[in-house]
């Protein structure tokens, strides 16, 4: 009698671990769920089965970035060289900036920075054929030799933006200033002229 007993707990014993293990396999599972698999399953379709062939020197795929409404608007087609370019940022600076006053708030970071430059060359290019789009997040340069899509690392204000072009070295020079959104805090702010400090909450 205590025999069978024992082996009818032995039994549920068993029966229990079989049930804990399927349950630390199910959490496993779920555990490897991410933001991606809420919704229904996807179905893979014939399109996003082909695979690009992939540019080794490349930071990022191109569907990694979100070309908005003006980048999308060239054609695939448009094989128009890119020109040599340069993105700096730049900082408007005082006296006091500049010879590293003690109460100076400046720092040589980009976060003290409120415009961006843009610095395109396209040689052999009058200034009567070129074409400059800019909108907060991107720019595009268009000549008869060459298109620039670009999207912008800062959201900027093109409506206050300046541009020149430089004939002599047919460089078009293009001054954007930055836009911070409403949580950016900096105390290069400080400096700022129209900088208004946010009333309390």
């Amino acid at each position: 009698q205590k025999m069978a007993s024992d082996l009818t707990l032995l039994s549920e014993m068993l029966n229990d671990s079989a049930k804990l293990e399927e349950e630390k396999s199910s959490q496993r599972d779920l555990s490897r769920l991410g933001p991606g698999d809420i919704g229904p399953p996807r179905v893979a379709t014939e399109a996003t089965k082909v695979e690009k062939k992939k540019d080794p020197n490349a930071i990022w795929d191109d569907d990694e970035v979100d070309e908005a409404r003006l980048l999308n608007s060239i054609p695939k087609s448009d094989n128009r060289p890119r020109p040599k370019y340069d993105v700096r940022y730049r900082q408007k600076i005082k006296c006091d900036d500049a010879l590293g006053a003690p109460w100076s708030v400046q720092d040589n970071s980009s976060m003290s920075c409120n415009e961006l430059m843009v610095k395109v060359e396209m040689p052999g290019t009058k200034f009567s054929t070129v074409k400059l789009d800019v909108t907060s997040r991107e720019m595009l340069v268009q000549a008869p030799r060459f298109l620039l899509a670009l999207p912008l690392q800062e959201a900027v204000n093109p409506d206050k933006g300046t541009a020149k072009w430089d004939s002599d070295k047919c460089v078009l020079e293009v001054v954007l200033p930055i836009v911070r959104g409403e949580d950016f805090a900096h105390y290069s702010m400080l400096d700022d002229p129209d900088f208004k400090m946010p009333a309390p909450p």
